[in-house]
């Protein structure tokens, strides 16, 4: 190879290396063609602050709306916010038509999973409200 070909090798790695460096850690992406894609947001402030999330499940083959409310004062930030959308998403795509409630609980174990391992804040489920339609853990 010559000293030319070997520059640019090193280069071109050293440019693909620099752009996996500047990626935020432990961010993920949700997939663009999920059915089960989730918006979560900050609502509110102090005692009353909660992280609002909504999205979709499957049941019976037929997409129902979701809401996942986490009451807790820590206000996300917008890498924080995105980790939870995507976890959210991966958990609906992998629990796809079974039954409701245990749809729902696998939503609530991986918002507290994603709470304490991800963001370090512990949150106990009875600050979580989960629901579609009317039926909520």
């Amino acid at each position: 190879m010559s000293k030319l070909a070997r520059l640019a090798a090193a280069t071109g790695l050293a440019a693909v290396l620099a752009a996996g460096a500047a990626a935020p850690a432990g961010a993920q992406q949700q997939a663009a063609t999920s059915p089960h894609n989730y918006t979560c947001s900050n609502q509110g402030g102090g005692a009353n602050h909660t992280v609002n999330c909504s999205g979709l499940i499957t049941v019976n083959n037929v997409l129902n709306g979701t809401t996942v409310n986490v009451g807790d004062l820590n206000v996300l930030n917008g890498t924080q916010l995105n980790d939870l959308q995507v976890a959210l998403a991966n958990v609906a795509d992998n629990s796809v038509n079974l039954p409701v409630t245990v749809q729902l609980l696998n939503l609530e174990n991986t918002t507290i999973t994603t709470y304490l391992q991800k963001f370090g804040i512990t949150v106990l489920p009875v600050n979580l409200n989960i629901c579609a339609g009317s039926i909520c853990v």
